[in-house]
């Protein structure tokens, strides 16, 4: 019981450790940063491929979406508003400037299908699947 009492659980370093081996991560102020600015959510289903991009806030028109050769690249900029008054923040964990995502698609995806659609602060990508590469339902016949 008591080497358990000694015992300092690591996480209470882990911020620290990071700080000094990746200060780049800590620029903006948030740990969260290395994950990757927009957060993503990408599924799949028998149809294609569905990609949800969390960017609340965001100008829809602002955001710059390709498809290159299997890869869609999602780019823009957040701007923050402009604070009233004197401009001491104490804390500022939502930051400003140019992100770029770039997502590896499956390689049976048509690109010319893609459709993207902002609501509520996600933007929603459907890639459709090639023709071919879609499941299809064989009927037996009977003899």
């Amino acid at each position: 019981m008591i080497s358990n009492m000694l015992r300092f659980p690591l996480s209470m370093f882990d911020d620290e450790m990071d700080r000094w081996f990746f200060p780049e991560a800590f620029a903006a102020g948030s740990a969260r940063l290395r994950a990757g600015y927009p957060p993503i959510n990408i599924g799949t289903t028998d149809k294609g491929v569905e990609v949800y991009l969390f960017a609340p806030g965001m100008d829809p028109k602002a955001l710059d979406l390709v498809i290159e050769k299997n890869l869609l690249s999602v780019e823009g900029e957040r701007k923050l508003p402009e604070l009233e008054g004197d401009n001491n923040s104490v804390r500022q964990e939502r930051f400003e400037g140019r992100f770029k995502r770039v997502i590896t698609l499956p390689e049976d995806v048509d690109p010319d299908s893609a459709e993207a659609s902002y609501k509520d602060g996600v933007l929603h990508i459907r890639i459709a699947k090639k023709p071919e590469a879609q499941k299809r339902q064989i009927q037996v016949s009977v003899n």
